[in-house]
């Protein structure tokens, strides 16, 4: 096996330095091993339809009770693998939103799937959270540049279950122009949600010549598609929207315990999610994500926070590279309960590696508490120490050596640089920090003592009084309101 190394990938320009942690023959058997899984083990289906589908485009399907157990060749995968795109635009409502997903370009989102619980950032209550708040999430990564796009950062709580994904998206889409990402849930949401997608977006053909959202669906380990996941698959895919794939795995659960058995079976079940969405539309872009963590069977805990989730995506990123399929790598998200000194340790843990391998979508920025709570502090912190690790990502410019040489040159021994015009052409290229303290400790003792945490969330309120997105037509607003409003009422929701 290849030692992980760092380096940069050309000697005469900035290159993007990279971890490789897995060498080519490595990346190749977990490809084979994940090939004899698809065919040898196969994957369970529910939805009778998803299994026709597979059937038609040549996979093998044997009715089992209530489910179907399908088995997918080898000849089918690549074909899927080839027939899904490389790279993509990630488009928000106006194109100065958009985000291009291609090799070499990571983007960070704030969230890590619906979290159920949020500390209130004027009272510091824990309390569920409710659309109100994901619609201020929203907002608030809006008003971040580092944040490229909008991932579903909590639930509205306060609606009902049945149709909690409709209001999620109605929330985000007021909340922020830029792309959007949740879990669709079910086919009858999904409908519902690509009709706002298609509002907002001046009509189907519209939507289909620029996406402004992107279906989460998440495969169930072990080796499962659940009627719910292809259902909106099967609807995102027939109308144009794109999808990224999430298989939940826990080591020693959901999955073999060590993490070479995580990588294999994650991967099968998120290639299984590849291939049907090939095979209802070629070409539909797909990402592939890695959620995949340990089950700490001393404590029945699932933390984050870990080296193996760090190791899980390093790999899973490899993997999707070998394929030319966009990758996503779950990170930044912390086991801690509050804003400390674990939550920072767990953050660059899990999202260095991740952004050095290459994953064009690192997320997580903002969860704590295992995935459960959502944090105003931690996002404000992660998304600075996002800036930090981009940095990092992009290298040094080999370009600026010979300027470099010569200033040394002119300088020479005992001189001084802060006044040459060197220095001025190139301080602003400088890291700087609004959050991270490097003021002299008389300073700050003078200005409160206050943490990172403390200047945190005064960062979080002030973005939230100050920043509005851009508003949507009243036109378009009011026809979310009605498609909110049959779907409630064809799910036998009461208003």
């Amino acid at each position: 096996m290849a030692d992980a190394a760092v380096h940069a990938s050309g000697p005469s320009a900035r290159g993007r330095w990279s971890l490789q942690g897995l060498g080519s023959d490595d990346i190749e058997a977990l490809h084979q091993a994940t090939l004899h899984v698809l065919w040898k083990v196969g994957v369970r289906v529910e939805d009778p339809a998803a299994a026709e589908i597979f059937k038609d485009g040549g996979a093998s399907v044997e009715a089992q009770g209530d489910h179907f157990l399908v088995r997918i060749p080898g000849a089918l995968v690549e074909e899927a693998i080839a027939a899904a795109p490389e790279s993509f635009t990630l488009c928000g409502r106006r194109p100065e939103d958009d985000f291009l997903i291609e090799p070499g370009a990571t983007g960070f989102t704030a969230g890590y799937g619906e979290h159920v619980r949020i500390v209130d950032p004027y009272t510091y209550e824990l309390r569920s959270t409710t659309k109100q708040d994901l619609e201020d999430i929203s907002r608030l990564q809006d008003s971040l540049d580092i944040i490229s796009f909008v991932e579903r950062a909590a639930c509205s709580g306060d609606k009902a279950t049945a149709v909690q994904s409709v209001h999620n998206y109605d929330a985000m889409v007021r909340g922020t122009s830029k792309h959007v990402f949740l879990g669709f849930n079910g086919g009858a949401n999904a409908r519902a949600i690509i009709d706002m997608a298609e509002a907002v977006a001046g009509g189907a053909d519209a939507l289909r010549a620029r996406p402004i959202v992107t279906c989460l669906l998440c495969p169930t380990s072990p080796l499962g598609l659940v009627s719910e996941c292809t259902e909106a698959l099967i609807e995102s895919a027939s109308r144009g929207v794109g999808m990224a794939f999430h298989p939940m795995s826990l080591s020693g659960a959901s999955s073999p315990a060590t993490p070479v058995g995580v990588v294999v079976q994650h991967n099968a079940e998120s290639l299984s999610g590849v291939v049907l969405a090939q095979i209802v539309r070629p070409g539909t872009p797909c990402m592939m994500a890695n959620n995949s963590t340990i089950m700490d069977l001393r404590r029945s805990a699932a933390p984050v926070g870990v080296p193996e989730m760090a190791l899980h995506s390093v790999a899973c990123v490899q993997l999707a590279q070998r394929y030319g399929i966009p990758s996503w790598a779950g990170a930044g998200a912390t086991d801690s309960k509050v804003p400390d000194a674990q939550q920072g340790y767990d953050f660059t843990l899990t999202t260095m590696p991740a952004a050095l391998a290459g994953a064009n979508i690192v997320y997580g920025i903002g969860a704590i508490e295992s995935l459960i709570t959502f944090d105003y502090a931690s996002m404000i912190m992660g998304a600075e120490q996002a800036g930090r690790i981009r940095r990092v990502t992009q290298g040094i410019d080999m370009a600026e050596l010979d300027a470099a040489l010569k200033v040394i040159e002119e300088v020479g021994p005992g001189g001084e640089y802060v006044s040459h015009d060197h220095t001025f052409e190139h301080m602003r290229e400088m890291s700087s920090s609004s959050l991270f303290d490097r003021k002299a400790r008389e300073i700050w003792e003078r200005d409160g003592s206050r943490s990172a945490a403390d200047r945190a969330y005064d960062i979080a309120r002030v973005l939230l009084e100050a920043h509005r997105p851009v508003p949507l037509d009243d036109a378009v607003a009011a026809r979310l309101d009605e498609i909110v409003a049959t779907r409630e009422h064809d799910a036998g929701v009461a208003r």
